[in-house]
């Protein structure tokens, strides 16, 4: 799967400030679903609405993640040991969250290098060479918990709670409208959660 710079743009606007939900890992098949609440304004709609959607990843070579805990008078943080069958009560445990940060997809290793050395896992799944990233990022307010994770893939489809196929740039068009409409502080996007525009 080739990803043009726009379209990576565009899939990075779209899953701001996302609620990942769940992860379901296929180790034999080599794939990865992943199970987000993004923030969406259809094209041909009047209300802005969360819209549960799955990242369905193939031709996925690696998963890394870091779960881990730091108060603020320990040198170091606790990280604690997961197995790819824990990942998904490891992400509902944060109760759903916003994703943290800005870039999800094929980001710069610089974000890699803050966490590499504090794994919880790191599993291999297939050798093939992978030409795409998907990172996310869950943190908690009040508890110093951090989780970290790191999918390397080929291929990438995304499909509706129904699993109805959404196209790519249909996806992309969603998630860049909600953000545009809130910067210009249309009412639509008002989120007790989301901080306004300045």
């Amino acid at each position: 799967m080739d990803l043009t710079e726009a379209q990576r743009r565009g899939l990075n606007t779209a899953l701001s400030e996302a609620t990942c939900l769940g992860l379901d890992i296929d180790e034999a098949g080599a794939t990865a679903a992943v199970t987000l609440e993004v923030l969406a304004l259809p094209v041909d709609g009047a209300t802005a609405a969360g819209r549960t959607v799955v990242l369905h990843l193939s031709g996925v070579g690696r998963i890394a993640a870091s779960l881990r805990s730091q108060e603020w008078d320990e040198a170091k943080p606790t990280v604690y040991p997961l197995a790819l069958g824990d990942l998904h009560d490891a992400i509902e445990s944060f109760g759903g969250t916003h994703l943290h940060g800005w870039e999800f997809i094929d980001l710069p290793d610089s974000s890699w290098k803050q966490w590499f050395h504090l794994l919880s896992l790191d599993t291999t799944l297939s050798d093939e060479p992978a030409s795409h990233v998907l990172e996310l990022s869950q943190e908690e307010g009040v508890d110093p918990r951090e989780l970290d994770l790191r999918v390397w893939f080929n291929d990438l489809d995304i499909a509706d709670a129904d699993g109805q196929p959404i196209k790519l740039e249909d996806f992309i068009e969603c998630g860049v409208k909600w953000w545009a409409a809130h910067d210009s502080g249309d009412p639509r996007t008002r989120n007790a959660d989301i901080a306004p525009p300045l």
